[in-house]
């Protein structure tokens, strides 16, 4: 029977990993380094969620609607045809803005959230955000007042961080502590030269999630996790 307080990540075989998805309105926080398949995860998890009924909007920082959605048809993901069925928005805004709307308490995202009736949303990349502020504590306060919001959206979110791929330092840190979940992604070499992609649930609040490193691919169908290969 299906836990009605989670919603499925969208990944095949994570779910195995997480006791069958995401909190219900919780903040994911989705990290690696470049290449590790961050937005692909991201974009996984609303078209998937759109699949079962949830529409979803997708925020983005840096890369353009157009070479974003060709990016992402790839997998066979149809963005302009869910976004033509109202099912899908995506958003583009610059770091300055997100910041003015966050200082401002702006109703603007709450809108567009509205406008689609969104269950599921994506914020790519906090990185470009977080980089905007002089000072640890700017960049604290600021942090706790973005989370703050996404709370108040009442959607599940996926937000992307391009970091180091050290889960102890990041646990430490206030978007760490302020995530209801934190995903890492992996995209290491192997003393042969070979790479190897793998995942990792680290932390998962009220859930008694897998403390291991799986084996993942990306495929033309997209992410796949293998929950019951252990890399490291």
């Amino acid at each position: 029977m299906a836990n009605e307080a989670r919603i499925s990540t969208g990944i095949k075989g994570l779910d195995k990993l997480t006791e069958g998805g995401f909190e219900k309105n919780s903040a994911v926080l989705v990290m690696g380094g470049g290449g590790c398949g961050k937005s692909i995860f991201a974009t996984q998890f609303l078209v998937e969620g759109i699949t079962d009924g949830e529409t979803g909007i997708y925020i983005s920082f840096e890369e353009r609607k157009n070479r974003f959605y060709d990016h992402m048809s790839k997998f066979g993901w149809d963005l302009n045809k869910l976004e033509s069925q109202g099912r899908f928005i995506f958003l583009k805004y610059s770091p300055e803005r997100i910041a003015k709307i966050v200082k401002e308490r702006s109703k603007e995202i709450e809108k567009a959230i509205q406008e689609v009736e969104a269950k599921r949303i994506v914020i790519d990349s906090l990185s470009a955000y977080t980089a905007l502020f002089d000072t640890e504590a700017e960049k604290r306060r600021m942090l706790v007042a973005l989370f703050d919001m996404i709370e108040e959206w009442g959607c599940t979110a996926v937000v992307v961080a391009e970091e180091d791929q050290d889960p102890d330092k990041h646990h430490s840190t206030v978007m760490g502590f302020m995530a209801d979940a934190i995903i890492l992604l992996y995209n290491q070499r192997e003393p042969k030269g070979l790479r190897f992609r793998a995942i990792e649930v680290y932390k998962m609040r009220g859930t008694r999630h897998e403390s291991k490193i799986c084996s993942m691919r990306i495929t033309e169908k997209g992410m796949v996790v293998f929950p019951d290969t252990i890399v490291l």
